[in-house]
C-alpha cells in the first residue's frame, strides 16, 4: 500500500477534520516514525474516533496497520533525506557544500554532534550549518538531527573499496594519457618561475595538502592558496612563467573556472588533474586524468602524483 498516496487523497475530502489530519501527517512524516494514536491524534487535534475512522477509508486493516504504514513512510523519508543531500551538492553554495561533505562522510557524528562541532568538522561557521538545515526543510539543527539519527547508516564514501574494483579504475586511469603527456606536465612544472596550486576544500583538504607537500619535496617554487581574496590577486598577477595546477577530484566550482578563465588572459598553462567527465578537462592546456570512479578518486591522486615524480626525476 502507497500510504503517502492515499493521504494525498484523503486531503482532499470534504470532511474537514479527516482533511486537516491528512494534511498534518503528510507535512511531519518525518516526525512520525515513533508515533503513538494518542500523539498523533493530540498534535492533529482531532479524537481518536476520527483517527480510527480515518484509518479505515484510508484503506488499512485497523489503527495498528496505518500506525505501521505511516511509521514505515517516515523512516522512507528518511533515507530520502539523505539521498536529496547528495543529489543537492552540486547546487550548493562552496559553503554549504562543505555541510553535506561533512554529514555524507559521516552520518552518525552529524548526528549526535552540537552545531559548533559540526561547523569545525566542515570548517565553516554556525551560521552556514542554520542556513544549511533550513534549506534542506529542517527546523533548526536538532531537527536535522533527529533526520539524520533515523535515516539507515551508509558506507561512508571514503571507506576501503575491493581491490579489484580499484585496480580496474587505476588501470582505465593509466591509459587515459599517454607517457609523454606526463612527461610534457613535468617539464612545464620544472620550468615553471612558480606553482600556484588551487583544490578541493573542506574533506578534500588532506589531499591537497599532501599534492603541495610533495611539490615542495620536488623542489617546485609552489604556493597552495586557500582565501578566496587573496587568490583573487595572486590570480591577477600571474605571468606566461608560472603555472596553475588545479586538483578537483570532485567538482568544479566559480573559483575554479575563475582562476582558469585568469590564467588564459594572462597566458598561463594549466594543468588539471580531474575527471574526464568535467569540463575542466578540456579547459586546461594539460589534462591529467583522475578515475572517474568516484570510490578510487583519493588513489588515483596517489597515482597521479608518484607518475608526475617519476616524469620530474629524469628532467
Amino acid at each position: 500500500m502507497d500510504i503517502v498516496w492515499q493521504l494525498r487523497q484523503q486531503s482532499e475530502r470534504a470532511d474537514a477534520q479527516e482533511s486537516r489530519l491528512a494534511r498534518f501527517i503528510l507535512a511531519n512524516l518525518h516526525a512520525n516514525v515513533h508515533v503513538t494514536m494518542e500523539s498523533l491524534a493530540t498534535q492533529a487535534g482531532v479524537s481518536p474516533d476520527v483517527l480510527r475512522r480515518f484509518a479505515t477509508s484510508a484503506g488499512c486493516q485497523d489503527l495498528d496497520d496505518f500506525l505501521h504504514q505511516v511509521r514505515k513512510a517516515g523512516q522512507q523519508q528518511d533515507v530520502e533525506f539523505i539521498d536529496v543531500i547528495r543529489q543537492r551538492q552540486s547546487s550548493l553554495s562552496q559553503q554549504e557544500k562543505r555541510v553535506a561533505e561533512a554529514i555524507l562522510s559521516d552520518t552518525a557524528f552529524a548526528a549526535s554532534a552540537t552545531i559548533e562541532q559540526l561547523a569545525g568538522r566542515a570548517e565553516v561557521s554556525a551560521a552556514t550549518i542554520t542556513r544549511f538545515a533550513r534549506s534542506l526543510g529542517c527546523e533548526d539543527i536538532r531537527d536535522l538531527r533527529m533526520r539524520l539519527a533515523r535515516a539507515p547508516q551508509r558506507q561512508p564514501p571514503h571507506a576501503i573499496a575491493p581491490i579489484e574494483a580499484i585496480t580496474q579504475a587505476l588501470t582505465q586511469q593509466y591509459g587515459q594519457a599517454e607517457a609523454a603527456t606526463w612527461q610534457r606536465a613535468a617539464e612545464l612544472l620544472r620550468k615553471a618561475r612558480s606553482v600556484l596550486l588551487i583544490g578541493a576544500s573542506g574533506l578534500q583538504t588532506t589531499l591537497v595538502a599532501d599534492v603541495h607537500q610533495r611539490l615542495q619535496n620536488a623542489g617546485l617554487a609552489s604556493a597552495w592558496i586557500q582565501d578566496d581574496n587573496l587568490l583573487s590577486m595572486t590570480l591577477s598577477r600571474l605571468q606566461p612563467d608560472d603555472l596553475l595546477l588545479i586538483l578537483a577530484p570532485d567538482t568544479v566550482n566559480s573559483h575554479v573556472l575563475s582562476a582558469v578563465h585568469h590564467a588564459h588572459i594572462q597566458k598561463t598553462p594549466v594543468i588539471a588533474l580531474c575527471a574526464k567527465t568535467l569540463d575542466l578537462a578540456n579547459q586546461a592546456d594539460i589534462w591529467l586524468p583522475l578515475p572517474e570512479a568516484q570510490h578510487a578518486r583519493r588513489y588515483g591522486i596517489l597515482f597521479a602524483l608518484d607518475r608526475l615524480e617519476s616524469a620530474l626525476t629524469i628532467l
